[in-house]
C-alpha cells in the first residue's frame, strides 16, 4: 500500500512537471507598444490690418494688431468723411474651421453722427485660406451741428471653431 502511495505521489508530480514544462514549451507571450501622436495644428488668427480708404484730411492712425486682435483709432473731420479697415483673418493651421459667433456692438452712450458698418465674413474658413472683414467708419453725412461727444467705440467678437466633419 506504501508502494502504491509512494508510485500515485511520484506519478502526480511527473504529470505536474510534465504539465508545466508543456505549458511553458506551447505558451507564448506578446507584447504591444503604440504611440498615437497628433500632428494637426489649430492657429486660425488675424494676421493683418490695412487702412485703405481714407477721406481728405482725415486720420487712419496706426492700427495694431496681434493674433486676436485689433485696434485703430479713425479721425474724421466733416460729415462724409470715412476711413475703411480690411482686416485679415487666415486658417495657418491644418484643421479646417467654421465661424460660429459674429458679434458687433456700438457704444450704447455713443453718438449718432459716427456710422460703423462691417463686411460679412466666409463662413468655412480651410486650412490655408483667408478672409477680409471689412470696418468703415464715416462722419454720417446728413450731420447738422458738431455733437458735444465727438466718439463712438465699436467692440466685435468674432469666433471661428473646428469644423465639425460628418
Amino acid at each position: 500500500m506504501r508502494k502504491n502511495k509512494r508510485f500515485i505521489i511520484i506519478f502526480f508530480l511527473a504529470t505536474i512537471i510534465l504539465m508545466a514544462v508543456g505549458y511553458s514549451t506551447f505558451a507564448t507571450d506578446f507584447t504591444i507598444n503604440g504611440v498615437a501622436e497628433i500632428t494637426s495644428e489649430w492657429d486660425v488668427r488675424i494676421t493683418n490690418i490695412t487702412a485703405t480708404k481714407i477721406s481728405d484730411g482725415c486720420d487712419a492712425g496706426t492700427p495694431t494688431f496681434t493674433k486676436d486682435s485689433v485696434n485703430f483709432s479713425a479721425k474724421l473731420n466733416k460729415p462724409g468723411d470715412e476711413i475703411i479697415y480690411e482686416i485679415t483673418i487666415e486658417n495657418l493651421g491644418t484643421i479646417d474651421a467654421e465661424l460660429q459667433t459674429i458679434i458687433f456692438t456700438e457704444e450704447i452712450d455713443g453718438i449718432e453722427e459716427i456710422n460703423y458698418t462691417t463686411s460679412e465674413l466666409k463662413k468655412d474658413l480651410k486650412a490655408g485660406d483667408s478672409t477680409t472683414l471689412i470696418v468703415t467708419v464715416t462722419y454720417v453725412k446728413t450731420t447738422e451741428e458738431i455733437p458735444d461727444v465727438k466718439t463712438k467705440t465699436l467692440t466685435g467678437i468674432i469666433e471661428y471653431v473646428q469644423k465639425k466633419t460628418a
